[in-house]
């Protein structure tokens, strides 16, 4: 399930935490619309999140060190989820807040949604896909030991090995079999990759934008294109579309 929700800022000025801002204005609208709904996804622990969403500015926009300048003070998020289940209850948590003003969490500026519309999904028929990134792709690399983070960019010889990894792991009770050797073969062909650092919680996390092509099996196709790839999916990263 894929949805588009189109929103207006009270002011033209974001801060480049942008991300944290509206996941805290995401998790409030949840919140005020399920409590228990609230506490599966954002109770105590990690739980992950089988959703991901992106955040696409409309014209005119420049981004300085400090602050994002949005003169059309118009933005729009993209959501997508292979639940269709949790996909209606985020719509059913964001249609109570059409036409209404709430504020972006520490923050001079308010966001009011505007609409809510379905997407199309792209169907996927072939073992080939060309994926556009819409919000940058996170590679994480935990070390539990030491408690510490690597983030790994496409330009790093690790970076697909990472991937993998971090994908069988997220996919041990999806599918109720080992798809291990499938994503093995899952093959990822750079089209227009580029590298980017992105704040996200005041910290900088190296990241990747562009394009790719990725060839395997359909149903790992569709599960990516659907739940997005890489980590921190739920936090506005890793998701794509099908060009």
């Amino acid at each position: 399930m894929r949805i588009k929700i189109e929103f207006e800022t009270s002011n033209e000025y974001l801060p480049m935490d942008y991300r944290r801002k509206f996941l805290s204005y995401l998790k409030s609208a949840i919140e005020d619309y399920n409590n228990d709904l609230y506490a599966v996804l954002y109770g105590e622990g990690h739980t992950p999140k089988s959703f991901c969403f992106s955040i696409y500015f409309a014209p005119k926009v420049v981004i300085s060190k400090d602050e994002i300048t949005l003169y059309s003070k118009r933005l729009h998020a993209t959501f997508t989820t292979q639940d269709v289940l949790l996909g209606i209850h985020l719509v059913n948590a964001l249609m109570a807040r059409i036409n209404k003003w709430f504020p972006l969490a520490d923050s001079n500026n308010e966001l009011k949604a505007l609409s809510i519309t379905k997407v199309q999904e792209a169907l996927i028929t072939t073992n080939s896909v060309l994926f556009k990134i819409l919000s940058p792709v996170v590679i994480r690399d935990h070390n539990e030991k030491e408690v510490r983070d690597w983030y790994l960019t496409f330009e790093d010889d690790s970076f697909e090995k990472i991937w993998k990894r971090n994908l069988k792991t997220e996919l041990q009770n999806v599918f109720g079999r080992d798809v291990s050797s499938d994503v093995d073969a899952l093959q990822i062909k750079p089209i227009d990759l580029k590298k980017t650092v992105v704040k996200s919680y005041g910290i900088y996390i190296p990241c990747t934008i562009g394009s790719l092509v990725m060839e395997g099996e359909k149903y790992l196709l569709e599960y990516l294109y659907k739940s997005g790839i890489g980590s921190r999916r739920a936090m506005c990263f890793g998701c794509v579309d099908v060009v």
